[in-house]
């Protein structure tokens, strides 16, 4: 199935931080992915220095980053991460990729040509 990315905004979910709506192309349905565990770290709050978050030395950041990645590659492999159209791949490349949300969000775009 092909899915269109409709919008992200905060989730409604206490235990999530964000849900994304995906619009089917064939049937107009749309579909939500909650994605993000709320009161977790995530890359773009270690970037952050208002959050508690916040990790000063940028290696180190790197590193936190790069566990990260090497821990969930694999929610990648499966036919929803490889479509785009998951939590896992949400947290990968919007939460984990770039310093801010904003340019997660136009890494996970440009990786799934959206």
């Amino acid at each position: 199935m092909s899915y269109s990315l409709k919008n992200i905004k905060k989730s409604n979910k206490a235990e999530k931080k964000f849900m994304a709506t995906f619009t089917n192309k064939e049937n107009g349905r749309e579909k939500v992915i909650h994605f993000g565990a709320a009161g977790y770290r995530d890359f773009t709050l270690l970037n952050n220095k208002s959050s508690k978050f916040y990790i000063e030395d940028p290696k180190k950041r790197i590193e936190v980053r790069t566990a990260y990645q090497r821990r969930h590659m694999k929610d990648l492999n499966t036919e929803a991460g490889r479509s785009g159209v998951s939590a896992g791949a949400l947290s990968f490349f919007i939460l984990w990729t770039g310093k801010t949300f904003r340019s997660g969000l136009t890494n996970y775009k440009k990786k799934y040509k959206l």
